[in-house]
């Protein structure tokens, strides 16, 4: 079995990715360490795994573990908790290198620093393994809840050719060979679709924005403008900076509806700000850190120019 499938992974997702994927957002808008954030983190993730995987599904976890007893930024607790909920399975063990690359400033040479990590593999139907509970403690490790999990788990299905794995509380991806098996999820769940990669989402699936680009010179006006309109705040970056931040895009009526139909299927809030005889004037907010504004302006320009309209810029109004 361990030779199957960590053959399988090198043939179709070198480093466990691949270019088709999908990145949800779990936990936002709610505080780190919150009831409301970790039920939310908790039904999300839930919520997508079931729509990918059927009970009788085969499946592969795949185990990364840096046999760390002691985790300084989380405090592992609960270290052997994933291997107490899969005592039952018959588990694999197989020893890797990540490749990590120092800059020595004495020799002025690079050096390449092997890690070693353990990997841990089983296969079984979805039925027998306990995936709501290993979920879970994922997403309680950041959030210093038990018990919790702080090994990297990856669900694995060689007849879907799929890949899923949370991360943390933040956020979790999907990966795939065939945008076929990615699209249906991608359509159900857009509203979940990290807002920060849905550019690059939509381009590597065909939909979307997939073909709406801006020019190097347009990108460098954007950011130009919003460097001096984020000096004119003083609002300082490097400290907590969360604000509402809203921007208005002027489009023609008769792309109006259908363009506050897709931007409602992202993390954004809109209203109608205005509306005359050839324009409306939308108005669309999100609230999070200022210093994320970048990618916030890139998407507002390219809905923009996709219903042939004209995107006017933004404001700020501080959330902290």
């Amino acid at each position: 079995m361990k030779e199957k499938i960590l053959k399988y992974i090198d043939s179709n997702f070198p480093n466990l990715t691949s270019k088709l994927h999908l990145r949800f957002e779990l936990g936002e808008p709610y505080e780190n360490g919150t009831k409301e954030r970790i039920n939310q983190v908790v039904t999300r993730v839930t919520t997508l795994f079931e729509e990918l995987f059927k009970k009788d599904d085969i499946i592969y976890v795949y185990i990364k573990d840096w046999e760390l007893t002691e985790d300084i930024m989380f405090g592992n607790t609960t270290p052997v908790y994933l291997y107490d909920l899969l005592s039952k399975q018959n588990i694999e063990e197989e020893t890797l290198f990540d490749i990590d690359e120092e800059y020595d400033e004495l020799t002025g040479q690079t050096i390449e620093i092997k890690n070693e990590y353990k990997v841990k593999l089983l296969s079984s139907q979805l039925n027998f393994i306990p995936y709501k509970e290993i979920l879970e403690g994922i997403g309680n490790y950041e959030q210093g809840r038990e018990p919790s999990i702080g090994q990297s788990v990856y669900f694995i299905s060689t007849q879907k050719d799929i890949i899923f794995h949370m991360y943390d509380d933040r956020g979790c991806d999907v990966f795939g060979i065939n945008k076929d098996n990615l699209l249906p999820l991608y359509h159900k769940y857009r509203k979940w679709i990290l807002d920060y990669n849905r550019i690059e989402i939509d381009h590597s699936l065909s939909v979307g924005l997939f073909n709406c680009y801006e020019t190097s010179e347009e990108k460098e006006k954007r950011l130009k403008e919003n460097r001096i309109k984020i000096k004119q705040t003083q609002i300082n970056l490097s400290q907590v900076n969360r604000c509402h931040i809203t921007h208005v895009l002027a489009i023609p009526n008769e792309f109006a509806r259908e363009c506050i139909s897709e931007i409602s299927e992202t993390g954004f809030n809109i209203a109608i700000e205005d509306k005359n005889f050839d324009y409306s004037i939308i108005k669309v907010t999100k609230t999070e850190a200022l210093a994320l504004v970048d990618y916030q302006t890139e998407l507002m320009f390219l809905y923009s120019q996709k219903y042939k309209g004209i995107y006017k810029g933004w404001s700020v109004i501080k959330a902290f």
